[in-house]
């Protein structure tokens, strides 16, 4: 094109030169021819002063004219030279292109070929400049080239792609184009030829194409007018979608709801110019399946697209999240695993709300079963559900009337529901009941025997395999930490239970007996203890047998039992037919109170003693001590003990079924203090207030 130019400006600047030194010539010759006939006149009409006069006007007329015409000459001139200093530089140019630029007339005639064609044909410049096409490339190719040369001569610009035969060479790839270069007159004289090699540009397109084809990660072009341009088959591979489809709708139809302000955010600094890295969204799939994909973007600004290469990151965000799940599991298993100090309605609880948060439910529940009398009992809803659901309350039902939900208990495995609207053997729901769309539920078992049914429902995805092993871990994780925790609960029961009465045994009665003490001294609180003893008990079992005995000790501890009524006081066995009462907070006076009481309540059992000497039946006898624990005293629970018994041997010896307290020195750093009285037969404690401190 450029050739073309400078050709037509020198044709242009060339006539007009031309035309001004014709017209400087005509000049020239009138003002020869005028001189020639002032000579005439002069000598035919002699010094006339009006021929002069007129003569002179004449003359310098053309004088000015004559002037004007050289200084237009000279502007040509000078025009010309600038025109040949820039068609120099366009040869220049031309001669330095690596493209093939020729110049050919009317009868395919070349008029003017650059240093590249040259050398491209391997010819001489003698040997193509005033040849033909048909001389120069050959008859055949002349053939080719003449419905595109003579188009162009039609005044048309012309472009194609040629392989050109070339024996020995690797097939090339050109581009040819023609330019038509206008006359004046407005007809086509000459054709400007340029031929690119594009091998090099074909074959990396091609390998654009090969990669772009047989990428395995998603490539597209999209356009800034929101859609997509082009796109290998990566995408209809990952999601599903036709070419056609995803050619047809916007990109950003195929985005995650919740992902599309930040794809529109990132869209429009990719409009701005900003390159993007490494952005991740969600796409969702022909099929509902959600699919991530992580970005690199470039923009062009000029052509208004985005070239952007992505990557399916799915499995790999799946993979961090199980990792992380797994974490989160782990910790909450831990925590569960510490639980075993609280309520087993607090375990339940929290396992619960951890599996419903672990598995992203949004409600569970959990139903204790008896296998024995096919029974359910509901025991704990997770807080979403109370605060959804306003159906009636239904805690006891059997097997028979449930749904669905507890399918996992009639056929003992896992049961899931992901379309929970369509199961066959869905019977609904109860009025006000909270909207299910997907559950799960698994049966919790013990020693092979179902003993609960635990379920979540209405995960955003669908439940899979890793939910199910979650929730049976979680809730058998659960149930061996409730197992585990009774198992101990009974076994320090055991432990601290006398077998035979069921009272507090001599372990529990000295742990207790050291805890009230160290409290009483740090609050400065009274502290009372009881020691009571069955009357003549040997010869009871002597005459009834141990049978008998036992059945005797037994309901005297069922009734000194039931003389206690404050959760910090304490009856135990202390030994053989010997019990002992701790009565925190409490004088000397309030203990014999309930010694007293004590006494007359064994009576009242009318327990028949025919070896008694006096009853008749069997009684006991109470020694009572009370002290307020002061700071140094180093034996004082043991001398509180000692206290009260010596005052039982008082009692004992003052004739049994009776209740004395010791009389002794006032208490000194922390010995137990008498209850200054002697003797406290029944009648005479009766109205003390237990709970009156010392003094």
């Amino acid at each position: 094109m450029v050739l073309a130019l400078a050709a037509g400006v020198g044709i242009f600047f060339g006539r007009r030169l031309a035309h001004l030194r014709a017209r400087n010539d005509r000049l020239v010759k009138r003002a020869a021819a005028l001189s020639r006939s002032v000579g005439r006149l002069k000598a035919e009409l002699g010094e006339s002063r009006e021929v002069e006069t007129a003569l002179r006007r004449h003359r310098n007329l053309l004088e000015i004219q004559l002037k004007a015409g050289t200084c237009e000459l000279q502007r040509a001139e000078a025009d010309q030279r600038q025109t040949a200093d820039v068609l120099n530089e366009y040869q220049m140019a031309l001669e330095a292109s690596d493209d093939m630029v020729a110049v050919l007339d009317r009868t395919f005639t070349y008029r003017m070929a650059n240093r590249a064609f040259l050398e491209q044909r391997g010819a001489a410049r003698e040997a193509v400049i005033g040849r033909t096409v048909a001389d120069v490339m050959g008859p055949e190719a002349f053939h080719a080239l003449r419905p595109h040369l003579e188009a162009c001569f039609q005044g048309e610009s012309v472009e194609y792609e040629m392989t050109p035969d070339a024996a020995g060479q690797a097939s090339r790839q050109m581009l040819v184009r023609y330019y038509p270069v206008r006359s004046s007159s407005g007809r086509v004289d000459r054709v400007v030829s340029v031929i690119k090699n594009i091998t090099a540009l074909k074959k990396a397109e091609q390998d654009r194409e090969r990669v772009f084809s047989l990428s395995l990660d998603p490539i597209c072009i999209a356009g800034f007018d929101g859609y997509f341009k082009d796109l290998n088959s990566a995408w209809s591979d990952i999601l599903g979608w036709s070419r056609e489809e995803l050619l047809s709708i916007p990109w950003l139809s195929f985005v995650h709801p919740d992902d599309a302000e930040e794809a529109l955010a990132s869209a429009r600094k990719l409009m701005q110019g900003q390159m993007l890295r490494d952005f991740r969204n969600r796409y969702v799939c022909k099929d509902g399946r959600i699919r991530w994909l992580e970005w690199n973007a470039l923009p062009d600004e000029g052509e208004g697209q985005i070239y952007a290469v992505a990557r399916d990151v799915t499995d790999q965000i799946a993979a961090q999240e199980r990792i992380r799940l797994n974490e989160e599991r782990l910790d909450s298993l831990l925590k569960l695993s510490q639980m075993s100090g609280v309520s087993d309605e607090k375990i339940r609880a929290f396992a619960l709300e951890e599996i419903v948060r672990l598995t992203r439910s949004k409600a569970g529940y959990l139903h204790l079963f008896n296998e024995d009398n096919g029974a359910l009992e509901l025991v704990s809803w997770s807080g979403g559900v109370l605060k959804a659901c306003r159906a009636e309350p239904t805690r006891h039902f059997p097997l028979a009337q449930a749904g669905v939900w507890a399918d996992s208990v009639r056929l003992r495995r896992p049961v899931v529901h992901n379309d929970f609207e369509n199961p066959a053997s869905r019977r609904g729901l109860p009025e006000g009941h909270f909207p299910i769309k997907r559950h799960m539920s698994v049966p919790v078992l013990d020693d092979g025997r179902i003993v609960a049914v635990a379920g979540v429902g209405n995960k955003e995805e669908a439940y899979d395999e890793s939910d199910i092993n979650q929730l049976s871990l979680f809730m058998q994780s659960m149930w061996s930490i409730l197992k585990e925790k009774r198992a101990r609960q009974i076994l320090r029961k055991y432990s601290m239970e006398d077998g035979l009465t069921g009272l507090a045994n001599r372990r529990r009665l000295d742990e207790v007996l050291e805890s009230e003490w160290q409290r009483a001294r740090r609050q400065r609180q009274p502290l009372a203890l009881i020691i009571l003893d069955i009357d003549h008990f040997k010869a009871f079992n002597d005459f009834y047998g141990h049978q008998a005995g036992d059945d005797c000790l037994c309901k005297v501890a069922a009734s000194l039992r039931e003389n206690v009524r404050r959760a910090g006081d304490l009856v135990a066995r202390y030994g053989g037919e010997e019990f002992m009462v701790v009565l925190p907070n409490t004088d000397g006076r309030g203990a014999a109170e309930v010694a007293e009481a004590m006494r007359r309540r064994v009576m009242h059992l009318n327990l028949r003693h025919t070896r008694a000497p006096d009853t008749r039946q069997v009684t006991v006898s109470a020694g009572v001590a009370a002290t307020v624990p002061v700071q140094g005293a180093a034996d004082g629970v043991a001398d509180l003990v000692a206290s009260a018994d010596r005052a039982l041997y008082r009692a004992k010896r003052d004739g049994r079924n009776a209740v004395r307290g010791h009389d002794g020195p006032a208490p000194v750093d922390g010995a137990p203090q008498p209850l200054k009285t002697a003797d406290i037969p029944g009648a005479a404690v009766r109205g003390i207030n237990r709970m009156q401190l010392l003094g």
